[in-house]
């Protein structure tokens, strides 16, 4: 084999191989960003099909049991304001992941989209990873996205008008 002949082969193998490790790079970029964020974990997701079954009451109640809100109070006061908020917003009827973002090996904040009959109500959750699995260390809730994803914080909007 000449060396011309070796010298074209290396080179060809070389470049064949930078664009496939370029059109892998894209693909994973691509899926990463395809806007599918990651499920919930089993605790928020069990606690959206006690609210859709029985109501806020059953929901936050699962949310709180075994993390940092056991025995607390925001348990009640929010039960309270989500039946007070019934009229307004309708019927519960699903939930979106809008992001999750790890924090650490053992924590992680899940932003949802709670959607009602006649409106989204949006929800962080700071969860941590205990020896039985993730548990709600902390939940905020609000009409406003900007108030629990303060990236979406909106710019030039006159909340008087």
């Amino acid at each position: 084999m000449s060396t011309k002949l070796f010298k074209f082969r290396i080179q060809l193998a070389v470049v064949l191989g930078i664009g496939a490790l370029a059109v892998w790079a894209v693909s994973r970029v691509s899926a990463a960003d395809s806007g599918r964020p990651a499920a919930a974990p089993t605790v928020i997701e069990e606690g959206f099909a006690l609210w859709q079954k029985t109501g806020p009451a059953d929901a936050f109640y699962r949310w709180q049991k075994g993390g940092l809100l056991e025995n607390g109070t925001k348990y009640t006061m929010l039960t309270s304001y989500f039946r007070r908020m019934d009229r307004s917003l309708g019927n519960y009827k699903s939930f979106d992941v809008v992001e999750a973002k790890k924090i650490g090996e053992s924590s992680a904040v899940i932003y949802v989209a709670m959607n009602f009959e006649r409106t989204a109500v949006y929800g962080r959750f700071l969860l941590f990873r205990a020896d039985k699995g993730w548990v709600v260390q902390n939940m905020d809730f609000s009409p406003r996205p900007e108030a629990v994803m303060q990236w979406l914080a909106f710019t030039d909007v006159n909340y008087q008008e």
